[in-house]
């Protein structure tokens, strides 16, 4: 037989344990076990179109991130109209003449991102302006997969240590460009038998939109049907958590609500600090789009030291406001909300 002693030991060792796994897996606190895909990952970049420049679902998925206790800078680095392809001049007349300019091509900034910004782990997110650009057929994907190659293999060589590719989101567009994403996305799900991370943006979303459009036709991600609304980007940020940092979001149904309280408060602060690290680091960089820091006509960023300082100060307002979460978070005309 078991002594008291024993017994108790055996009884507060279990408790302990308890307590321990409950702790580990609150909001806040820390993830709750190692993430091996952060392992040794200071820095995170995310590259992309202008579904990525507007940069809903990076703070979504940086709001994950903070909730978690996790410390690692995440920039944003999307331009709008670019493709992972490089086109011809025919190919890029037609939004030359709708636009002013021809669509920029990473190929022509990725050497000077890497260079300057060495990110530990980088995200692609590239295709819908690929799918209207290239041509609609098999020698399109195939210009398309060589575009994508050459851009991991640079990522590589340049020192990145994980390079994560997305497949493009739906182009819900009545003649746009939906066929050639179906190509690109399928191409991409066959290169993770060759070893390569991919996330599957386009899948979900379309099953999404399908099982919405059931119950309602009119029902659009994207009101123009390529650039998604807040509830599209957390669809895309809910993907990218799940099936590349392992998340578990079931009755998760925004950013904000990751947050005990102050989740409307702590995402704008943590969306500002992201926009001051793009207009400053796309400054830095350069580019050709006009009307984008660091572009033609656009006002440009702040210096990179006064942009971090800038960051210091946001990242502080984000420290506090986690720490007085208890206090009863406030909506845009400042009334008093529950906590969500």
């Amino acid at each position: 037989m078991q002594s008291f002693h024993q017994r108790f030991v055996l009884t507060f060792t279990l408790l302990l344990s308890l307590l321990l796994v409950r702790a580990s897996g609150a909001q806040g606190d820390g993830p709750a076990r190692p993430m091996p895909m952060l392992r040794d990952v200071h820095r995170i970049v995310f590259l992309g179109d202008s579904i990525t420049q507007a940069g809903d679902y990076v703070t979504d998925i940086e709001c994950w991130l903070v909730a978690h206790g996790i410390k690692v800078e995440v920039m944003n680095l999307g331009l709008g109209s670019e493709t992972v392809s490089d086109l011809t001049a025919e190919e890029n007349a037609a939004h030359l003449q709708a636009h002013g300019f021809g669509r920029p091509f990473v190929s022509e900034r990725l050497n000077r991102i890497l260079a300057a910004t060495k990110p530990d782990l980088l995200f692609a997110c590239y295709g819908m302006n690929d799918g209207t650009g290239l041509p609609s057929s098999q020698t399109g994907a195939d210009r398309f997969a060589a575009a994508v190659t050459n851009l991991r293999v640079a990522a590589a060589e340049a020192g990145v240590k994980r390079i994560v590719i997305c497949t493009p989101p739906v182009d819900d567009r009545k003649g746009g460009g939906e066929e050639s994403l179906v190509r690109y996305t399928t191409w991409l799900q066959s290169k993770r038998a060759a070893s390569w991370e991919v996330v599957d943006l386009h899948t979900p979303m379309r099953r999404a939109l399908d099982a919405r459009r059931a119950h309602d036709p009119a029902f659009k991600f994207a009101k123009d049907g390529v650039h998604p609304g807040r509830e599209g980007h957390w669809l895309l940020a809910r993907e990218i958590l799940t099936q590349f940092f392992g998340a578990t979001l079931d009755g998760v149904a925004s950013a904000e609500s990751l947050f005990p309280a102050r989740g409307l408060e702590i995402r704008k602060l943590i969306h500002e600090r992201m926009r001051v690290r793009f207009e400053a680091w796309m400054t830095q960089i350069g580019h050709g789009r006009p009307g984008v820091a660091g572009g033609p006509k656009a006002k440009p960023g702040l210096p990179l030291r006064e942009a971090e300082a800038k960051v210091a100060d946001l990242t502080a307002k984000i420290d506090l406001a986690l720490k007085n979460h208890n206090s009863a978070p406030t909506d845009d005309a400042g009334k008093s909300t529950p906590a969500r």
